[in-house]
């Protein structure tokens, strides 16, 4: 089973094979129904009604009414429901539980003197078994109750695509310790615009490429949030940030934008539009263009053709069309068209 995770910006690559119902913070699980061709990801709760969180109350009733003595019917349900190989050793641990007292309260049935103490300490445990079984369980309702709401990248969805590259990064007199703070900054500032536009960071296929990264946005978040407010956000950020730092330490990027129908396979996103936007990150108008801007000016943006018509003349909240200009990009094999933008550093943070 493949597992896209988000988490490997600070690796070489989009994913790793996992073994098979394996947990990991912050991964995808790749549907195996569609080849491995499709990734799930999680974007917020979801909501329950009055009629499920009431019939799921049965196991407490179960519980309860059993002196902890059928617990293991509860958690069993919830091992099958939630596909955790794990809660399968509670089941035991619970049944055994469950035996050991069984057998307390017949000791103390047959026993003289030690009967009132035996049974004694049957009631403590069993008051504690069934504490212990009726938190677990609480937990492993909410769980079943209220799963992530899931959106997902596949082969052939249209998806938001952008992606950045530190100007300079690899310049001479750069130290290891300097690539890393540079970076951290950089990702933790991109993912902070990301969020605070409306697009859920977690939710977004990411690759580090060194100097930069490649974010790949699931199509159930608005596209034009990548132009407005995204870039003016980071701009923003940016800005402020070289305004306090020592200069070796100052960034400036170049930013792509595109969208397109992608492509997956085991080794992460592939396909045209990927390639273009790669084309267009790497183009000599790009780069002439952040080294034309005035160093005040953090960022430069070059946005397709295809993104420019299908999102940006649609019209939009903030969306400010007039402040691209067309030029064309020749790079290798691809010759397009391409809007540029070079947003005005603003250094106070936006509402």
């Amino acid at each position: 089973m493949w597992r896209i995770t988000p988490s490997r910006w600070a690796g070489h690559g989009w994913g790793k094979q996992l073994p098979h119902r394996t947990d990991e913070a912050l991964s995808f699980p790749v549907s195996q129904g569609d080849g491995g061709k499709k990734v799930t990801v999680g974007v917020g709760p979801t909501r329950v009604s009055t009629a499920q969180r009431v019939v799921s109350l049965w196991y407490f009733v179960v519980v309860v009414g059993s002196f902890g003595m059928l617990a293991v019917i509860p958690v069993a349900h919830a091992a099958i429901r939630l596909r955790r190989g794990m809660l399968w050793l509670f089941v035991l641990g619970y049944g055994g539980v469950a035996v050991g007292m069984t057998f307390l309260l017949e000791r103390a049935a047959v026993e003289g003197e030690s009967a009132a103490m035996l049974s004694f300490a049957w009631l403590f445990g069993t008051i504690l078994f069934v504490t212990v079984a009726c938190v677990h369980l609480a937990l492993l309702r909410k769980k079943i109750l209220y799963p992530p709401q899931t959106a997902w990248v596949e082969s052939g969805m249209h998806c938001g695509l952008f992606s950045i590259d530190i100007a300079g990064f690899g310049q001479v007199g750069r130290s290891s310790e300097i690539f890393v703070r540079v970076r951290k900054m950089l990702f933790g500032l991109l993912a902070e615009a990301f969020e605070a536009s409306g697009i859920a960071w977690d939710a977004c296929l990411k690759r580090d490429t060194g100097d930069g990264m490649i974010v790949v946005v699931p199509p159930h978040f608005p596209k034009f949030r990548l132009v407005y407010p995204l870039v003016s956000r980071l701009t923003a950020e940016l800005a402020e940030y070289n305004v306090v730092t020592e200069p070796g330490l100052r960034i400036r990027v170049r930013v792509a934008i595109h969208a397109g129908e992608i492509a997956l396979d085991e080794y992460g996103v592939t396909g045209r539009p990927k390639v273009l936007l790669a084309r267009l990150l790497d183009s000599r108008v790009l780069r002439d263009a952040l080294a034309a801007a005035p160093d005040e000016s953090p960022v430069v943006v070059l946005v397709s053709d295809r993104f420019h018509e299908d999102v940006q003349d649609q019209g939009g909240p903030g969306l400010d069309t007039m402040s691209y200009r067309q030029v064309l990009v020749h790079e290798k094999e691809t010759e397009v068209r391409a809007w540029l933008h070079v947003p005005e550093p603003v250094l106070k943070g936006l509402p």
